[in-house]
């Protein structure tokens, strides 16, 4: 007998054998025994979980000539004809490659017949969302009033593509995910009766791998089977799957919680070294951050988890020596690193960095890592644990850099006889032409449009001047890049071999030159020269008596005697300082009278 794959093997022939579907295989059982059989069945859900084996099981129900309490016996002719495939009767189509109208009309027209050999024709469409919008048009009728011998099941993992007319026409059924706990004791009956020997952390860990699909856990043991034999431990399914081992992520989740970034980037190392795919362990980190997740937030953790025992006690403990915003901020920035590696060639540089990070929460400023360092105070407080604050040293004031001084604009500016300018100057009419050459470098260099558009500028002696704020050093840096071919399609619009530049606004503030109010050569002859005005003469004044000016300030004290008097006057020299006494009592008594005449 030809080999066969373990799922295709082990194919429930029973309701009964359907794993985790229990809601929807005990009322078809029950429609079966008591004979309220639909026309028309929606089996949807995510992909291995049982609906196309449902459907077959179902077909074989309704067509058995000896069913046991709903289910087929699969003994009789019936059953041994559609399991083999003798019994046409059974019609099993796959709309993914059968998705036309001409598909769906043949199957009108053979529905009008009866069966041949069965009570009923079951046709089963799998994957029917894939039918064209035709198809379901021409499916429509049929669906609606079917011949009462026909029965159609409809199998689908995308249930918002079929339309409302056809799920308004049909008995809906909506496959749940199969839980890891039923994967597992499904897989032991398995190994039981293929001769393997699996230990439970190996089947734990294949039935988290499956997610919920009894197919995929199925394909990923025989995987195994097909590389290590008929034994099968943790250390097997780990190395013929290239994942990480549950001790490697412990590992580093206690390094990322201890702050030891250097045993974090040894494991990295070594996955390296291994061959391990990074981005496969940045999905295992990440989903052992979700389980301690799971642990701090849900009171039923062990139930949703479903991990073995020991296994589960190694999370809760990780768990209670985290606080639950450090776990969410790992979680986040694993998703986030996930994201980014995604568009490198060596992801291992993001990954590193990120789990630096985790392990050094302090080195990242952003909201979320403060808001879980101080969960962590706070947690390390609520269990007494004393938090040292140590002080630290009053750094020196150091002087202060003097600022570099601002280039001069005259190593900025080519020199300019601004007092020989006129209208017609080149680099004056350029200048006015600016704003019409400045829309044709936009419209042919769109990414230079922000630099050069309403933008102020000014005039050298070599050309134009680009004026920039502080605040636009990109757009002034772009431009740069891009100088020489805004230069040549300038140097076209204006007619002039004249350079543009970029400077900033401030650098040459003292040069920026008023290019509109410049006046043409006309203007300047026909203005008349302005005269020069006359000066004022000074006048001159004749020297003026020096008695006359004591007797303009002193009239009381002036008395004229003649002028004879004082010719050839010499005091005598012995009489000199009693002269002088007699004039300080005069001046006296000159005062006295003078206050006694005010009073």
């Amino acid at each position: 007998m030809a080999y066969q794959a373990i799922y295709r093997k082990w194919r429930p022939l029973v309701f009964e054998d359907i794993v985790g579907q229990m809601h929807i295989t005990t009322t078809l059982k029950n429609q079966i025994i008591n004979g309220r059989i639909s026309h028309a069945y929606l089996f949807c859900g995510t992909r291995g979980t049982g609906k196309t084996t449902a459907a077959k099981v179902f077909a074989r129900a309704v067509n058995c000539l000896n069913p046991h309490d709903g289910s087929p016996c699969n003994e009789c002719a019936i059953c041994r004809g559609i399991l083999d495939g003798s019994i046409m009767d059974v019609s099993e189509i796959d709309a993914a490659s059968n998705n036309g109208v001409e598909n769906i009309r043949e199957i009108r027209e053979d529905v009008n017949y009866v069966a041949t050999q069965a009570k009923y024709r079951v046709y089963i469409i799998d994957e029917v969302h894939m039918l064209s919008q035709g198809a379901f048009n021409a499916l429509l009728k049929t669906l609606e009033e079917p011949p009462p011998h026909v029965i159609f099941i409809l199998a689908t993992t995308e249930v918002h593509k079929v339309p409302e007319t056809i799920l308004s026409r049909c008995q809906r059924f909506d496959f749940k995910r199969i839980r890891p706990s039923d994967i597992v004791l499904r897989m032991k009956e398995i190994a039981m009766g293929d001769g393997l020997t699996i230990s439970d952390d190996a089947l734990h860990l294949l039935a988290r791998l499956a997610e919920g699909s009894m197919r995929d856990g199925l394909s990923i043991l025989e995987r195994c089977v097909s590389a290590c034999g008929t034994t099968l431990t943790y250390e097997n399914v780990t190395a013929v799957l290239g994942i990480v081992q549950r001790d490697l992520v412990l590992s580093i989740t206690d390094a990322i919680a201890s702050g030891d970034a250097g045993n974090a980037l040894a494991a990295i190392d070594r996955l390296v070294t291994e061959g391990k795919d990074l981005n496969t362990f940045c999905d295992t980190l990440l989903s052992h951050m979700r389980d301690l997740l799971v642990i701090k937030v849900a009171p039923g953790a062990e139930q949703i988890l479903d991990y073995p025992a020991e296994e589960y006690v190694q999370l809760k403990a990780q768990a209670e020596r985290m606080p639950f915003e450090r776990i969410q901020d790992a979680a986040e920035s694993l998703q986030k690193a996930r994201a980014e590696a995604k568009w490198l060639k060596d992801p291992r540089v993001v990954y590193e960095l990120c789990l630096v990070k985790l392990a050094h929460p302090e080195l990242d400023a952003s909201g979320e890592a403060i808001a879980a360092r101080v969960s962590d105070l706070e947690e390390q407080l609520k269990n007494g644990v004393t938090v040292q604050v140590q002080q630290a040293p009053a750094e020196k004031q150091e002087k202060k850099p003097e600022k570099p001084k601002k280039e001069p604009s005259a190593r900025l500016c080519a020199p300019l006889d601004v007092q020989s300018l006129t209208a017609e100057t080149p680099v004056v009419a350029a200048a006015r032409k600016w704003d019409k050459a400045a829309q044709a470098i936009a419209k042919r260099y769109p990414f230079l449009a922000g630099s050069v558009l309403n933008r102020k500028i000014t005039i050298d002696g070599e050309g134009l001047l680009l004026l920039f704020s502080e605040k636009e050093v990109m757009l002034k840096k772009i431009f740069t890049t891009y100088q020489k071919s805004a230069e040549e399609l300038f140097q076209k619009n204006v007619g002039a071999a004249l350079r543009l530049k970029a400077v900033f606004e401030s650098d040459v503030e003292d040069h920026i030159i008023d290019f509109w109010a410049i006046p043409s050569s006309s203007q300047i002859q026909a203005a008349p020269s302005p005269e020069p005005e006359p000066e004022e003469p000074v006048p001159q004044t004749a020297p003026r008596d020096p008695l006359e000016e004591l007797e303009q300030s002193f009239p009381e004290i002036i008395e004229y005697t003649d002028e004879s008097e004082f010719i050839n006057y010499e005091p005598a020299e012995d009489h000199f300082e009693q002269t002088v006494m007699d004039a300080q009592e005069e001046e006296d008594e000159f005062l006295d009278e003078r206050e006694l005449n005010q009073e």
